[in-house]
């Protein structure tokens, strides 16, 4: 399957533009079979706390997000993506989007609004570490108590 994915993102690379590239990657990111976070369990913190800054600050705790001068940062130590991870030095950047799409969607359905997300370091393009730049916009008002829905309530 490795092979398989890393020939799929060669291509791409080679006979796909960039905006293309990004556009396709990105509608795989929230269905990755491999999510550190399942959508279930950011719902059932969503659900646990009183607001959405108690939510960021519990998200803060368990997983990979980070705040620094009042900005929200996703941040992986290491490329966890096994699709690519077992060959860093040879596999396309373009993965990269898949993770964008991922982390867009955990926002939205957690938030219960798009948020903005930026790619700002990965390690597949050679960096230290993989950054994604959490856009999150003031919560609109009133709302501090709104928690999305879950599938079935």
């Amino acid at each position: 399957m490795n092979h398989w994915i890393k020939e799929l993102l060669i291509n791409l690379d080679d006979h796909v533009d960039d905006i293309s590239k990004q556009k396709i990657l990105e509608k795989c990111g929230p269905h990755c079979p491999f999510s550190h976070l399942p959508n279930e369990k950011i719902l059932e913190l969503r659900h646990q706390s009183k607001n959405e800054e108690d939510f960021l600050d519990k998200l803060i705790d368990v997983w990979h997000l980070k705040k620094e001068n009042n900005q929200h940062y996703v941040v992986f130590d290491q490329c966890y993506c096994p699709l690519v991870n077992n060959d860093i030095q040879n596999s396309s950047k373009t993965m990269c989007y898949c993770t964008l799409g991922n982390l867009k969607h955990k926002f939205k359905i957690s938030l219960g609004r798009e948020v903005e997300v930026q790619i700002l370091k990965t390690v597949l393009n050679g960096d230290d570490e993989c950054r994604f730049k959490i856009g999150i916009s003031p919560e609109p008002e009133g709302g501090s108590n709104r928690v999305p829905k879950r599938d079935g309530d």
